[in-house]
């Protein structure tokens, strides 16, 4: 990605945008009735963080009849990493416009499903392999996500090592706790029937990409949403799926922490989120076996 994709997908830029759009989108908001919802479902983009999230939204915002004002639902902002009250996020989401994508790091909860349910939200989560997700926060946090409370601490260790166990450790606060204590709050949507549910893995994996798509697709029009020919439309999302147009990538792939994760935290991982990671084991990804993911 070139260096000015990179500025126009910027944290402060997309902030830019979402506040210039405050306006249309309050209008669309309260001129839209009943009916507006039902026939043009808002889309909400849920990942566990560095899972896939723009590859998802790169899926949604290639639907028919969808617009992006660059809004974001964050249980707890980057920023401050203070968790937002339910009440907070329930408005959030009622404020949502007919037919409007939102990307979000939302935490499960029954009240939030059913607050999804109460706008005829289509509700996209993704997921990966947690060992992955710690490698690639690791470098995030490390090299990329300067607005981050954690950048300074993670930039400070020169150690890619180091940073990995820290990310797996957490920093011994509330603000920053375990992988486990940060990961398991998103992994309750797997089991949410009104979510489509999507592992990473697959949604990359030239065998399985076009089914997973196909799902979405057809989730899209169960919800509401008008498409002309679902297998058209499907083939036209594949193309648009390009994960490395992501301000935010950096490897990709499946199964890195295999290779880049060192003997000592692989361990260590398994110590810390022992049941994250029977789950990504008991779902395993194409072309691997369980007992190469153990």
């Amino acid at each position: 990605m070139s260096l000015k994709d990179k500025l126009v997908k910027s944290a402060p830029a997309r902030k830019g945008k979402a506040a210039l759009n405050r306006v249309p989108r309050m209008i669309r908001r309260l001129q839209a009735s009943d009916a507006d919802y039902a026939n043009h479902p808002p889309i909400i983009v849920n990942s566990l963080p560095k899972s896939g999230t723009h590859l998802m939204m790169q899926l949604a915002d290639a639907l028919p009849g969808v617009v992006n004002y660059g809004t974001f639902l964050a249980q707890t902002p980057s920023l401050t990493l203070k968790e937002r009250s339910r009440a907070q996020i329930d408005a959030r989401i009622a404020a949502l416009a007919p037919g409007e994508v939102v990307g979000a790091h939302l935490y499960y909860s029954p009240e939030t499903a059913a607050a999804f349910a109460k706008r005829n939200a289509l509700h996209l989560f993704i997921w990966r392999d947690p060992r992955d997700v710690i490698l690639s926060e690791a470098h995030y946090l490390a090299e990329m996500a300067r607005f981050h409370a954690m950048h300074a601490t993670f930039k400070k260790i020169s150690d890619p090592e180091d940073r990995v166990k820290l990310a797996l450790t957490g920093d011994g606060t509330s603000r920053y706790p375990n992988a486990q204590a940060r990961v398991a709050p998103y992994l309750g949507w797997c089991d949410d029937p009104r979510a489509v549910v999507m592992r990473y893995e697959r949604a990359i994996h030239p065998e399985t990409q076009a089914g997973e798509v196909a799902r979405v697709v057809a989730a899209f029009v169960k919800q509401g949403g008008k498409v002309a020919d679902q297998a058209t439309l499907t083939q036209s999302l594949v193309q648009a799926v390009a994960p490395k147009q992501s301000h935010t990538f950096h490897k990709g792939g499946v199964a890195r922490w295999m290779q880049e994760m060192s003997t000592r935290n692989q361990a260590l991982a398994k110590d810390i989120m022992p049941s994250l990671i029977a789950l990504a084991q008991a779902d395993p990804i194409p072309g691997q076996s369980t007992e190469e993911q153990a």
